[in-house]
């Protein structure tokens, strides 16, 4: 039998965690991984609460998002907005707030509960290929001004952190109209009543290529028309209750709004035919949602069974497929440790969906999930599942390894029934930030790209079947940081809305980076992409380029950066053969 290996891309996340089982070594006999009394829930960053456990070991319900999937969410403690998940986090040279939108807290002011640090930074950017083409190239210079503004809050009543950082770009070919890209990661908890009723505030901005094609997480330099800006935000305030050691009990309300639009505006259906596929059929989407949820939880008294029941309701109010959209579910989930580092894990409950658009979608089904959470070490483990959740059945694996103290390795598998815009406010349950404003997964601390931020494949407004496999390996040296990520993504339509259309497509993804410090206060950075993508009745493209960046700091406060950056895409599609388009950024930045 011949093997396939693009397909195999879909496989390799879930072989991780037997390879791992042969290279991690097993802590000691001492190290109490699943202990027999179940750690105290409390409530999140209530006036009492201890600094949260970092890594794979920390408490149950370790995701502060009311509508995250596992067992895992959403009571008791979880790791303070801003906290990282991992010290040392080798992503930060490719991640959204570094090197060009980061402002760190002031150094010389450790400790203080409130932290606001203004800055200003401008860049200019000369392109020789603004559309990525390989005919009608034209040459462009884009100037930037990012004003920016970072708050940290760690008090008895409040805690989280905002990164804003909003770009004004004006084109020297037409500097009579600037536009403006919102950027922003916040998250804030507020203590009501202490350990008793509580503020939960998030919210994210970005924008991403209308048509994609582009190297993934970038920051793809296009005209006016091919950008699509997303704003999402989420308020929600819920009442906690522990019962002593017997129960917890948690019920609350969430308000959810997401904007998806074309930058400066556009028509309802864009059909902007920018490079390097031919154009979409995206609607300016926004919904707003309202969802009431109730979840009860045993306590320590049980020993190693926590059983979870969980009621969750939400109604959708928006355009397209979500018009007049619901999404119901009642599950009843256990969890026992039949040792201190494995835990057998059962879900059993019923669902209700339903979606407007052709064919009109409707679910009501029960749902289950089989499956185990293995602990290696108090840092590294893995959970493993077999899901039945959307009218289909699929495995599910969330996992992060610590091999020798200086590599992680983190993978993930999941399949999920949602839209572009359900998938914004879902990333905002699912996700807390480290000290840069950064995402990383509330569960294993694993670094997570903003699917709203992501120009590799297209946007669409239809209702999909999303698969998404992914696996990153980093190493961290004193001077040095190395990281590798392979990813890969596709979308199946299920139903489609009132005058739009949709397509089927995939992208698989490597990414390898390099930053070296080359004096304390000057850094390189080199990075390499290459991508592959397939649409539906389309023929296969291909992308790949590089960067190499250079920040230094001038003076405290003040730093310069420059950047040279190359891609090289395929145009089968047109005819054309390959585009080519050349970059080079020099900017500073000003902290206050």
């Amino acid at each position: 039998m011949r093997l396939d290996p693009a397909r195999l891309i879909w496989a390799w996340p879930l072989l991780l965690p037997g390879l791992a089982l042969a290279q991690v070594p097993l802590p000691s006999q001492r190290s109490e991984i699943a202990p027999t009394r179940q750690p105290e829930a409390g409530p999140p960053g209530g006036s009492d609460a201890a600094p949260a456990p970092q890594g794979f070991d920390a408490p149950g319900f370790n995701n502060p998002g009311f509508n995250a999937p596992g067992f895992n969410a959403p009571l008791a403690r979880s790791p303070a907005p801003g906290v990282p998940a991992l010290a040392n986090s080798a992503f930060t040279p490719l991640s959204q707030g570094f090197p060009f939108n980061a402002t760190s807290p002031p150094a010389e002011a450790p400790g203080r509960r409130f932290t606001v640090t203004p800055s200003i930074a401008a860049q200019v950017l000369g392109t020789d290929n603004l559309q990525q083409t390989s005919t009608n190239r034209r040459a462009e210079v884009i100037t930037t001004i990012t004003p920016g503004l970072f708050i940290t809050a760690d008090t008895v009543r409040l805690q989280g952190l905002l990164n804003y950082t909003p770009g004004v770009q004006i084109y020297g070919s037409d500097a009579s109209r600037p536009q403006v890209l919102q950027r922003f990661n916040g998250q804030f908890l507020a203590t009501i009543v202490p350990e008793a009723i509580f503020l939960d505030v998030r919210g994210a901005a970005a924008t991403q290529a209308l048509n994609g094609g582009f190297a993934p997480q970038s920051s793809p330099s296009l005209g006016r028309n091919g950008l699509v800006q997303t704003i999402a935000y989420q308020i929600a305030p819920y009442w906690m209750h522990r019962f002593g050691d017997v129960a917890t009990v948690q019920a609350g309300y969430a308000f959810q709004s997401v904007q998806q639009s074309l930058v400066g505006g556009g028509p309802s259906l864009a059909s902007v035919s920018s490079a390097p596929f031919p154009p979409t059929s995206f609607g300016n989407d926004h919904f707003t949602a309202h969802s009431v949820y109730g979840v009860a939880r045993t306590g320590q008294r049980f020993g190693p069974l926590a059983v979870e029941g969980r009621l969750i309701s939400t109604d959708y109010e928006g355009t397209g497929v979500l018009d007049g959209a619901y999404r119901r579910s009642a599950t009843l989930e256990g969890r026992y440790f039949i040792t201190r580092r494995v835990a057998v894990l059962a879900e059993g409950g019923y669902e209700m969906q339903r979606y407007a658009g052709t064919p009109r979608y409707e679910l009501s089904e029960p749902i289950w999930s089989v499956g185990a959470r293995v602990a290696l070490s108090p840092d590294s483990g893995f959970t493993l599942r077999l899901v039945h959740r959307g009218g289909f059945t699929s495995p599910a694996l969330d996992s992060v390894f610590a091999l020798g103290g200086r590599t992680r390795i983190f993978a993930s598998y999941s399949e999920r029934l949602t839209t572009g815009a359900q998938r914004a406010a879902d990333f905002l349950s699912l996700t807390t930030l480290d000290a840069l404003g950064n995402p990383v997964d509330s569960l294993s601390g694993a670094p997570t790209a903003q699917p709203f931020a992501d120009s590799f494949l297209g946007v669409q407004s239809s209702l999909l079947r999303i698969r998404r496999a992914s696996a990153t390996i980093s190493q961290s040296w004193p001077r040095d940081v190395f990281s590798v990520t392979v990813a890969s993504e596709r979308q199946r339509p299920v139903a489609v809305a009132a005058g739009a259309s949709a397509i089927e497509q995939r992208g698989t993804s490597v990414t390898a980076s390099w930053a070296h410090a080359l004096t304390p206060s000057t850094t390189a950075i080199a990075s390499l992409q290459y991508g592959r993508l397939e649409r539906q009745g389309q023929p296969t493209g291909d992308i790949y380029g590089g960067t190499v960046s250079l920040i230094t700091q001038l003076a405290p406060g003040l730093s310069a950066y420059a950047q040279y950056g190359i891609t090289n895409r395929s145009q089968d599609f047109g005819g054309g053969g390959r585009a080519v388009q050349n970059i080079v950024v020099v900017g500073i930045r000003q902290s206050f």
